[in-house]
């Protein structure tokens, strides 16, 4: 039997557009209070407004540890603890190896690893202390297959399946889940596309993902999703 998420504290990165925008509409909608970061504020705050009193915001740039804490230590004290960690934020580029900058390189690994770390581990650890739990990490069907020109972010997201999978196994036992979800080609802005631009059956909406996202957090308490892929049927390959 699925169970409710109403009153339940979620925590989305990289709300302000995109899949984690469609997140926070979709759990809102099913009672959620959502916590949102992103280093876009405005955009941030004009869905705080459109959700109203259950929407909190805190503008940040993830790969600054110290911004990270004081973003934690607003919305616990806005909305007590963490129920629900939704690991959404990251960036990448279609570039070759030798095209890209070394700051390109540094940028996707420290978002989309390294703060992702941080950040699970500081909403971990009270989780443990609950005995209660769920984490959610956003990958991509390149965590598990190469792709020409985004080595660096299909190792970012090599990197992430592998912390995702061996973590959902040293937390089962304390009541915490840890899940990840592997999406292929999205409408999104990534990669400096325009989001609208790729319709389906090429790519899958962000709205219909959250559809996913929801599904995957409603499921029986005594039941793991260990990972879930979705591609849309025009992707070839995956």
């Amino acid at each position: 039997m699925a169970i409710s998420l109403k009153g339940k504290h979620v925590l989305i990165t990289g709300a302000s557009r995109g899949t984690g925008r469609a997140f926070a509409r979709k759990l809102a909608a099913e009672g959620c209070r959502v916590s949102l970061i992103a280093r876009n504020l405005s955009a941030l705050e004009k869905l705080r407004d459109e959700i109203g009193e259950n929407a909190r915001c805190f503008g940040a740039d993830m790969t600054q540890n110290a911004e990270i804490d004081k973003a934690v230590e607003f919305f616990e004290k806005e909305f007590g603890p963490v129920d629900i960690l939704i690991n959404n934020a990251g960036t990448g580029w279609y570039k070759s190896l030798d095209e890209s900058s070394y700051e390109d390189a540094e940028l996707t690994l420290q978002l989309n690893v390294n703060a992702l770390v941080r950040l699970t581990k500081k909403l971990a650890s009270g989780m443990i202390s609950r005995q209660s739990g769920t984490i959610l990490n956003i990958a991509s069907d390149l965590s598990f297959r190469p792709l020409p020109n985004m080595a660096v972010y299909t190792a970012s997201k090599h990197a992430l399946a592998g912390f995702s999978r061996s973590l959902a196994r040293e937390l089962k036992d304390k009541n915490v889940k840890v899940m990840m979800l592997n999406p292929g080609l999205i409408d999104t802005g990534f990669g400096g596309r325009e989001e609208g631009s790729i319709p389906p059956p090429h790519a899958l909406v962000p709205d219909d993902l959250a559809d996913v996202v929801h599904f995957m957090l409603t499921r029986p308490d005594y039941m793991l999703i260990d990972q879930m892929t979705v591609v849309p049927l025009g992707q070839d390959e995956f």
